[in-house]
């Protein structure tokens, strides 16, 4: 359980297959700062290991978003509101059966490059990650995870926008005035003045 709250705590950018010399099928963590770790399992494995940690099953996630996607297979994952993981082509199997999808957390995605018949995601970090598909696919994963998104959010996170709302509002008052701020609230005052000095007559 502790290492699976470690990812969480890292933060996550992007999951991908790689396969470790004298290991075998592993996982490379990238998070948020774009550090770089390699976990001794394989990607399934740490995918389901996060979402039990957030008390999710991946299976039914699945079958839910792909549901309203009318899809089966690259199917996003949320998790949580800034953890949204959309499945990606990043390599070739070496045998059969090995997972050849990577996840990439869409809050984390920059800009996506096309190169040839293939494209590269770029992320807030920094960090190139080049996919094995086309840049247009990576587009409609892209729509497809933003869809997810949206859903996710309405169903578990009523209040984001609430709360957003008000730190926009908190920041806008902590803000220095400025000079049409004052003439706006000195002719404020003024028609108050005025009004209070009508009725006490």
């Amino acid at each position: 359980m502790r290492k699976r709250e470690n990812y969480l705590e890292e933060g996550i950018s992007a999951l991908l297959p790689v396969y470790t010399e004298g290991v075998g099928d592993t996982t490379v963590l990238i998070t948020l700062d774009g550090n770089q770790r390699v976990i001794h399992k394989k990607i399934k494995a740490v995918l389901k290991g996060i979402a039990s940690s957030l008390s999710y099953d991946i299976v039914e996630l699945r079958r839910k978003y792909g549901e309203i996607l009318g899809q089966k297979v690259k199917i996003p994952i949320p998790l949580k509101h800034d953890l949204i993981l959309m499945p990606v082509v990043v390599r070739q199997p070496l045998v059969q059966g090995d997972q050849t999808f990577g996840y990439i957390n869409l809050s984390c995605i920059e800009e996506v490059i096309k190169e040839d018949k293939y494209c590269t995601v770029v992320l807030k970090n920094g960090i190139d990650i080049q996919l094995l598909q086309s840049y247009s696919t990576t587009q409609k994963n892209i729509l497809n995870a933003q869809l997810v998104e949206r859903h996710f959010l309405e169903n578990n996170y009523k209040g984001v926008e609430k709360i957003s709302s008000l730190q926009e509002l908190n920041q806008e008052l902590h803000c220095p005035a400025t000079r049409g701020d004052i003439v706006v609230l000195y002719q404020h005052i003024k028609k108050l003045i005025e009004m209070l000095k009508s009725n006490t007559k």
